[in-house]
């Protein structure tokens, strides 16, 4: 009764909807990188540091790839659905698709075409790229449908599916990594293990399933009646100038990997890669708040209700911090129980600072919610292009010039995304005039978020995993700065558990 109480109560509260979506994309991201987690000790037995560190330098130019042969048409689909005058939203999907295909088929051949001199440029081996052009064109095909999803606000199907599409993946990847091992092939007049191949086909097989199924799916949201050049020109006037700005955030996401593949070696990426996976777990994070929020920031914004965007703001920057702050202490400890090769341990300690640097990724992303409202997204292209260029000159001065090791590349990208998030801010109140973000209460968030690390790496034994006592010691600080971020929410759960009267409970806006 008294958790019946509780629920009535919270479903007063503005963010309750928007927080049930976050909830639902979240749940999905967990058991999605609960799978990408538990099955690092799988893929750590089977792939070398040197073949786990091609298969991350593969899965990274794919993300390239999709953006260059797509012109990420269809990041149009979730701006176009909340336009409030639209009618054809089916025609428009059904264009986008066709338009997105008919590139992929004239640019993948032009790459083919070229695939030896590619390989050699982005040092993989020569028939990957086949795989990486198939790959790709089925990774779109599932990003179109996410798109709508997201919009239409079908989160159970959303996370549903991507659950499923992981799971299924991991299932044909064991079967490619049994079948190739202890299979070589000749790289030159070197016989080399093709074990990597079993993860590459594997996941393009399980992805190629998944795409049958999504386009039995696509049939009901679109139409193919007529190409309409009216929607072929407002998915480019949108997706254009997106198109530096993926590229330059793929740059601070994966530039790293890239040239410590290219300066350093495949072996150290893959151990990169591996504390890298870790704080993936955040970037989970960061997205389902933003696909969970899109809808209702769209509906606030459209209304000019920029009270509701601060209040939704500042609740999501407090799931923000006590994500991170979970991640930042146990981030060691999770990783020392997923290697099974020490090689792979050595990386573990950079991984909590990646995971800073994505709180300040997150905080830009609030505020770069407004420029893609506007469509002003050649603000974002400058944005992240900017960011992205300091980020790779940081790597090469840092790596190339000073010849630090690949832990290097954790703290340029640090510094990468906290300049982002000063370009972000800077653009979108000062420039464009859009609503401002709770600025004060952010900081105040972020500094309680610093308190709590500094504790930890001056009292505590942060790169030590597996310690009980200091795992005990990390749970309290956990629970410290959970309390200190929602101790105003403290007395709401005292009076439902109380069982008072439901009209008691105001959801107060906080003074900023």
């Amino acid at each position: 009764m008294a958790v019946q109480n509780l629920l009535n109560k919270l479903k007063k509260f503005s963010f309750f909807d928007t927080f049930k979506h976050i909830s639902t994309y979240f749940s999905g991201i967990i058991l999605v990188h609960m799978l990408g987690i538990v099955t690092l000790p799988v893929f750590t037995a089977y792939l070398t540091p040197d073949e786990y560190g091609i298969v991350n330098v593969f899965t990274t130019y794919i993300t390239v790839v999709a953006v260059l042969l797509s012109l990420s048409l269809h990041s149009s689909i979730a701006r176009y659905y909340f336009e409030e005058d639209k009618v054809d939203f089916k025609e428009f999907l059904g264009t986008i698709f066709i338009t997105i295909t008919a590139l992929f088929a004239v640019q993948g051949g032009i790459i083919l075409f070229f695939k030896e001199e590619i390989a050699t440029l982005i040092n993989l081996p020569t028939h990957l790229i086949t795989w990486l052009i198939f790959t790709t064109y089925l990774i779109v095909v599932y990003s179109f449908y996410c798109q709508i999803l997201v919009a239409t606000k079908e989160s159970k199907k959303y996370a549903s599916l991507q659950v499923a599409w992981q799971y299924g993946k991991f299932g044909c990847t064991m079967l490619g990594l049994i079948y190739f091992t202890n299979v070589l092939y000749l790289e030159g007049n070197v016989a080399t293990s093709y074990t990597f191949m079993g993860k590459i086909m594997g996941e393009c097989f399980g992805t190629f399933i998944l795409m049958l199924y999504v386009l039995t799916q696509l049939r009901k949201h679109i139409s193919f009646g007529q190409l309409s050049f009216v929607h072929i020109k407002y998915a480019l006037i949108y997706s254009i100038p997106l198109i530096p700005f993926a590229l330059s955030n793929h740059i601070l996401t994966s530039f790293d990997q890239w040239f410590i593949n290219s300066t350093i070696g495949h072996a150290e990426t893959g151990q990169y890669a591996f504390a890298y996976k870790i704080a993936m777990i955040y970037q989970g994070l960061v997205l389902a708040l933003l696909n969970g929020a899109r809808p209702s920031y769209y509906n606030y914004m459209n209304k000019k209700d920029y009270k509701g965007v601060s209040d939704q703001v500042d609740s999501m920057t407090k799931l923000l911090i006590l994500g991170a702050s979970f991640l930042i202490l146990f981030a060691v400890d999770a990783g020392s129980l997923l290697s099974s090769s020490p090689l792979f341990l050595e990386a573990l300690p950079i991984a909590p600072v990646i995971i800073g640097a994505y709180v300040f990724f997150g905080v830009s992303s609030f505020a770069n919610r407004g420029i893609f409202f506007i469509k002003k997204n050649s603000y974002l292209a400058a944005i992240v292009l900017t960011s992205g260029l300091i980020n790779i000159l940081l790597n090469w001065y840092f790596i190339g010039v000073k010849g630090y090791t690949y832990q290097a590349a954790a703290y340029t990208t640090l510094a990468s995304y906290i300049i982002m998030m000063l370009f972000s801010i800077l653009v979108t109140k000062f420039i464009l005039k859009l609503p401002s973000l709770p600025l004060g209460r952010i900081l105040k968030y972020i500094v309680l978020l610093g308190i709590i690390v500094a504790i930890n790496y001056t009292f505590g034994e942060p790169d030590i995993g597996l310690h009980l006592g200091w795992i005990l010691f990390k749970g309290g600080l956990f629970i410290l700065l959970g309390l200190l971020l929602f101790y105003d929410k403290l007395g709401l759960l005292y009076n439902a558990l109380s069982k008072e009267p439901e009209d008691q409970i105001l959801d107060q806006p906080q003074n900023d």
